[in-house]
């Protein structure tokens, strides 16, 4: 996934309008949208701010991983990366039944064992 497309959406992840961010960050409000289109890219010290607000690695961001954060400096399984994408396109209520859903999953699974 590419850089303009990981910002939208860890932005509106968020709750952000692009000048929220602007301003969150001591940016020029239009800083974000030219991202965010593909006019401009962040500069290094720019890309580690957004790295350090939404707490996730510079690689996560530029599209370099999938790993949203190094988990112990191992890298994930490839299907994990996978889900965990599809889960952070969930809103707060499919992410609620997303839960249930695997829940019953781990139910479902222990009564074969």
């Amino acid at each position: 996934m590419k850089f303009n497309i990981r910002l939208k959406q860890l932005r509106l992840d968020h709750k952000l309008t692009q000048s929220d961010l602007a301003d969150i960050l001591g940016l020029k409000p239009t800083a974000i949208s030219n991202y965010e289109s593909q006019r401009n890219e962040p500069s290094f010290e720019k890309l580690i701010m957004l790295s350090d607000y939404f707490e996730v690695s510079c690689d996560y961001l530029l599209g370099i991983t999938d790993s949203y954060l190094p988990v112990g400096g191992e890298i994930l399984d490839r299907d994990i990366v996978e889900v965990f994408d599809m889960y952070q396109q969930l809103d707060k209520e499919h992410v609620d039944e997303l839960k249930k859903f695997t829940e019953y999953l781990l139910y479902k699974q222990n009564l074969s064992l």
